[in-house]
């Protein structure tokens, strides 16, 4: 999985973004600021179809709608879905295998 931020959701200053699967919560470690790209090795099985949310975690806010989107295990291979929530562009790359 890939994560590449163009514009975080303020506009300035860093998120701490999140993804959320099946009830489960993975985090990138520290901040993310616009033109950072990190790769996170991390997989999950599954069946059927599963929607994943991408939040900005704040710990004095609630947190912020980066994007959701399904994924299913009928559709293999590569993928990148963009995600334009509370004002942000993040470009989310995965894989089902």
């Amino acid at each position: 999985m890939r994560l590449k931020c163009w514009e975080t959701t303020d506009g300035f200053g860093a998120d701490q973004v999140a993804i959320l699967f099946r009830g489960e919560t993975i985090f990138f470690d520290g901040d993310m600021g616009e033109g950072d790209e990190w790769d996170l090795d991390e997989s999950r099985e599954f069946t059927g179809s599963e929607k994943v949310w991408v939040k900005e975690h704040d710990s004095q806010d609630s947190d912020e709608l980066i994007g959701s989107f399904w994924v299913a295990d009928n559709n293999p291979g590569e993928q990148t879905v963009a995600l334009t929530g509370d004002d942000s562009h993040y470009d989310l790359q995965y894989r089902v295998d």
